[in-house]
């Protein structure tokens, strides 16, 4: 092969590789610039994220006044509360409980009616399902002493009825729904004996002073400002309604009187309906 030849090979191929190692090392270089103009612009962008959500004051976004004018439609508040003040009547069923065997029955009493407040809250700001009952009772409890044969037969009965009033003090647990509210009572009630239907008055071995507890539930209407009140309670003497030595010195005889009561109620909202504690002053419709 002439010389002349080999010189032109041999410089084609040194430039081939130069060609191949200039252009590997400037792509690699292009590559990295690359990568780090899209880390650099990433960086930035978090940055500026950033730098924006720091100049937002969370306080103030979430600040009452930034919805100053916004219609409140409260209906079941956690601070809501309502007075009324009514009157309630019913029909009961009264008995006395002896702890050794007395022949005796219960009898009914259509005298039961009473005033009554009731002050609707709820419990510590966050429960608004609770209240509170009191009021004063005119009411009658008692019952037939039997009189039986040798056949256990009755041959006569004598009606012992005491009329007395009463004072409740209850806690209510109430739920709201539509127009209405169901509820629940219980809690502990004073009484005191004014007179009876026996033949020389209150008998010296009755205790005119007594304590006991009581219980019950309901539904009230509400159709504003008045409420239509359905319920029914039942009523338990701790105190013994007579002396337990009055049988026997011996045997002591445990009396608690007892009644179940139906009752119709008619209740008053005091003021412009339910409303709130709250800032402002404002009402809850």
């Amino acid at each position: 092969m002439p010389k002349n030849t080999l010189r032109k090979l041999f410089i084609a191929a040194f430039a081939t590789l130069a060609l191949c190692t200039f252009g590997g090392t400037a792509w690699a270089q292009v590559k990295t610039q690359n990568k780090n103009q899209t880390q650099k612009a990433e960086a930035q962008k978090a940055e500026a994220q950033s730098s924006e959500f720091k100049n937002i004051d969370i306080y103030k976004e979430f600040d009452d006044n930034s919805f100053a004018d916004a219609v409140k439609k409260v209906t079941d508040s956690t601070i809501l509360y309502q007075h009324l003040i009514g009157i309630k009547g019913g029909y009961g069923i009264t008995n006395v409980s002896f702890s050794q065997d007395i022949d005796h029955k219960a009898i009914t009493t259509p005298m039961n009616f009473g005033v009554y407040y009731t002050y609707l809250h709820s419990l510590w700001g966050y429960m608004p399902y609770f209240g509170f009952q009191t009021g004063l009772e005119y009411t009658e409890f008692g019952f037939n002493k039997l009189t039986l044969d040798e056949n256990n037969a009755v041959v006569a009965e004598s009606k012992q009825l005491y009329q007395n009033i009463q004072l409740p003090m209850l806690s209510q647990f109430r739920v709201d729904f539509w127009k209405m509210r169901a509820f629940l009572n219980i809690g502990p009630y004073g009484y005191y004996i004014l007179s009876t239907n026996l033949e020389g008055g209150i008998p010296s071995t009755t205790n005119k002073v007594g304590v006991g507890i009581m219980g019950g539930g309901g539904i009230s209407i509400i159709l504003k400002p008045v409420e239509l009140q359905f319920d029914c309670s039942y009523k338990y003497g701790v105190t013994n309604f007579s002396d337990p030595k009055m049988y026997s010195e011996e045997v002591w005889v445990y009396t608690n009187a007892t009644q179940l009561t139906f009752n119709l109620g008619l209740f008053f909202r005091l003021g412009s309906g339910l409303k709130t504690k709250a800032k402002k002053g404002e009402t809850v419709e």
